[in-house]
């Protein structure tokens, strides 16, 4: 069991190694690989997320970080990243909605309290920012 862990642990490693160096499609094909071996693992559907958005597939980058916030509520990048992904596909009632239930969920996290304050109206104020 152990070492499965660790076999898990070096393969995602290596999987954040190729987003680092911008081999997203390699990166997806590990994420993919991971997220089917540990679906509960909230870091991989984050992950797994930002490598679908990078290659420009947001409606599955989407549910990526949706599967990620249900497995973790207080994942301030997950949150943060559906709303952008979801402004980015124009959808802003969605985001809205998306931060505003982040707020919800995590009444005392000051990050997510800040981006439910300010990310909708700051990237429809300056557009996209990455």
């Amino acid at each position: 069991m152990q070492l499965n862990k660790l076999e898990l642990i070096k393969e995602f490693d290596c999987a954040k190694k190729y987003l680092e160096e911008r081999e997203d499609i390699k990166a997806l094909h590990n994420l993919k690989a991971l997220v089917e071996k540990d679906p509960k693992n909230h870091e991989l559907w984050l992950y797994l997320g930002i490598a679908l958005r990078r290659i420009e597939e947001y409606d599955d980058a989407v549910k990526c970080f949706e599967k990620a916030t249900e497995l973790k509520s207080s994942s301030e990048e997950a949150w943060g990243l559906l709303t952008t992904t979801l402004m980015d596909q124009g959808n802003i009632d969605k985001a809205k909605k998306a931060i505003e239930k982040a707020g919800r969920l995590n009444p005392s996290h000051d990050h997510i309290q800040f981006l439910r304050q300010n990310l909708v109206r700051i990237y429809t104020k300056f557009g996209p920012f990455f």
